[in-house]
């Protein structure tokens, strides 16, 4: 009789979540550019968040073409702010990437052999709300700041996991690139913080990765002088001299230091025409002409020469009725699909986040930064400034790593707690962010980072 009061009081349990469980996602077996079904599957719905649940987030979860029911699960977070889920679904680490050849118009679609969901499930969302395809159900809503990121996400995951409970108990990673280093810090926190007091649903957090983060606004703008003048974008004089002028503050610059003005105005003029996404890739505009260009069907014997031309293949792609289907977004809830939305009513109330890291090395998770040596936007030296400012222990000294035989970059490992680590890396030859231009090398790094955190 127990057992049958038990499992009566299970089934109507279930019957209750049911209607939650269901609710947010939709199957998304083809996309248009792809030919065939997708051979991994994948799942688009919109969440609920803040006052009244009127913002609408939107998103991408991919199950791992591994083990999903085991295999890790790593929230993806892109910078801008206002960069859509679907730039790293396509460039950085998805299933899938976009090739420049087209398809009736549209760019077609192909695997991508270094797809991290090979050994992750993955979520890649639209934050803040504006981006992508988020939207709000009133004007207010469309209002954002860092602290509000930090917010939605939190109860985006808290619902996610309410309506994904089967992924209840896989480890948890946050990830993020650029300037969502500065949202990622809080919102692990937040979570950490939410599971060592049993808050429900339970969120199996184990740590967080780091590419080229953004994290404190003074100083990734501050170390881009130290960083041309060691990448020998400006001679060893002018940097002495921008030394002793500004102090070192080239953020701050007195208007009335006019010898610190003047050597900043030789700086800039040096590295005014430098890609800082790269310094060795060339500058390529993006003006309205440009684009019509592009969004021509490429013929057999051309190439985009670009890396940014292929940036604006996806508003193509986005914006296209079918894939909008495919895709299951909500008719007359957007307008024009922007892979960097740059008109959000957005508030940047966090210049530094430094310090929440640094009380996550007293958290038990593992942690993964890195960086790229080509990388302007947001250089080495900074990242590395605020990580040795903690003062942990180190637990492997500087190296090098290999992917085929080859130097892939150096890394360098401290500990934090415990069993836990702080595991640095630069990536040779990669810009902003590392597997947009190193694919083969970071997945390589992804895989025995994971497989050893997991340890």
């Amino acid at each position: 009789m127990m057992g049958w009061r038990c499992s009566c009081v299970i089934i109507v349990t279930l019957m209750m979540l049911l209607p939650f469980i269901v609710s947010s996602g939709s199957i998304v077996n083809n996309l248009p550019g792809f030919d065939g079904q997708l051979p991994f599957n994948l799942q688009t719905g919109y969440i609920g968040v803040g006052e009244g649940q009127k913002v609408k987030i939107f998103y991408y979860f991919v199950e791992s073409q591994r083990n999903p029911l085991i295999d890790p699960i790593l929230l993806w977070l892109v910078g801008g702010p206002g960069c859509s889920g679907l730039s790293a679904f396509f460039f950085e680490n998805g299933p899938l990437v976009m090739d420049g050849d087209y398809n009736e118009n549209l760019p077609k679609l192909k695997l991508n052999p270094y797809g991290w969901t090979h050994m992750l499930n993955m979520i890649y969302i639209d934050m803040p709300v504006g981006t992508g395809f988020s939207y709000s159900e009133t004007q207010e809503g469309y209002y954002s700041s860092d602290t509000l990121w930090v917010d939605h996400a939190y109860s985006f995951l808290q619902k996610w996991f309410i309506d994904h409970s089967n992924f209840s108990s896989n480890p948890f990673y946050i990830g993020g690139g650029s300037y969502s280093g500065i949202t990622t810090g809080p919102l692990v926190q937040k979570v950490y913080e939410g599971y060592k007091e049993r808050h429900m649903p339970h969120i199996n957090i184990k740590g967080y990765v780091l590419a080229s983060p953004a994290v404190d606004t003074y100083q990734y703008y501050n170390t881009r002088v130290l960083y041309a003048y060691h990448m020998s974008l400006i001679p060893k004089e002018l940097y002495e001299s921008l030394e002793e002028n500004c102090k070192g503050d080239y953020v701050n610059i007195d208007p009335d230091n006019t010898k610190c003005v003047s050597d900043y105005e030789a700086y800039y003029e040096l590295v005014h025409y430098i890609n800082e996404q790269n310094i060795l890739e060339p500058v390529c505009m993006t003006t309205p002409a440009v684009n019509q260009v592009i969004q021509q069907p490429v013929q057999d014997d051309q190439e985009l020469q670009c890396r940014s031309y292929y940036h604006i293949l996806v508003n193509t792609w986005a914006n296209d009725e079918n894939v909008r289907k495919a895709l299951h977004i909500r008719e007359g809830t957007k307008g024009d699909f922007l892979r960097c939305n740059k008109t959000l009513g957005y508030t940047k109330n966090l210049p530094s986040v430094v310090d929440y890291y640094h009380n996550l090395t007293n958290a038990n998770i593992q942690a993964l930064i890195y960086s790229s040596d080509l990388d302007m936007v947001v250089p080495q030296m900074g990242t590395q400034e605020w990580i040795r400012s903690f003062n942990m222990s180190i637990h492997d000294k500087w190296r090098a790593w290999f992917v085929e035989g080859q130097v892939a970059g150096y890394t360098k490992i401290y500990k934090m707690k415990e069993d836990h680590y702080l595991t640095y890396v630069t990536v040779k030859g990669a810009g902003h962010v590392a597997q947009t231009f190193k694919p083969k090398e970071v997945y390589n790094m992804i895989k025995r980072w994971f497989s050893f955190s997991l340890i």
